[in-house]
């Protein structure tokens, strides 16, 4: 399936202080690691941010808001509008675990749907969630009525709901499915966020001794 991924990288970070997609993980930058990951689901990349000056390093197509200010709503918008795709998966730019088999298993959930979305716990997960162009007509309006709750919006398109055990990564790699759902929108998230990072390379350095 022709994708595009969009990474939404225009929030204000003012919970953590400090730009949530430039914070150094072990060997990059968060929003690198994320793009890392995309890349093995598709070479079609794009950044939604409305600070392109910040991101010109990563070498990817950028795009801006055109409802500034309107939150994680407006993002999708304007990654929608941009892509040169009828889909697109859409990701946070402050969750540095996500996995690419999770994304994939999404795309090939999307036939007859207008997204597909996680729901994780019982939390929707809208910022780690396959959108169709076939989403910006009721994207514009609740945008232009300044109805930005997600939930407002999902409540109006087809929408796939996936849950935990929808996933074949679920029940192989438990761990990392988990992971892939972490955000961090404060400094001791982010702290935690570098425990993880360790936690996870122990787990895949020990998977590739055993399988030696």
């Amino acid at each position: 399936m022709n994708t595009t991924a969009v990474i939404l990288a225009g929030g204000k970070s003012s919970r953590m202080g400090e730009n949530k997609a430039l914070l150094p993980m072990k060997e990059k930058t968060n929003i690198a690691k994320i793009a890392d990951e995309l890349e093995k689901v598709t070479k079609q990349l794009l950044i939604v941010t409305n600070t392109p000056e910040d991101y010109r390093f990563l070498g990817y197509p950028m795009t801006t808001d055109q409802y500034p200010g309107l939150g994680p709503l407006a993002g999708i918008h304007a990654g929608l509008s941009s892509s040169g795709t009828e889909v697109s998966i859409a990701v946070a730019c402050d969750m540095p675990f996500i996995h690419a088999g999770i994304a994939q298993e999404m795309l090939d959930a999307a036939d007859g749907y207008d997204a597909v979305v996680p729901e994780i716990e019982g939390r929707l997960q809208p910022l780690f969630a396959v959108y169709k162009k076939s989403c910006l007509p009721v994207l514009t309006s609740c945008l232009d009525n300044h109805l930005l709750k997600v939930r407002e919006f999902l409540a109006v398109i087809t929408v796939k709901i996936m849950k935990e055990q929808d996933f074949r990564l679920y029940e192989e790699q438990p761990h990392l499915f988990s992971t892939s759902f972490f955000n961090m929108n404060m400094p001791e998230e982010y702290h935690q966020a570098k425990q993880l990072e360790e936690e996870l390379g122990l787990l895949n350095k020990n998977e590739r001794t055993i399988k030696e």
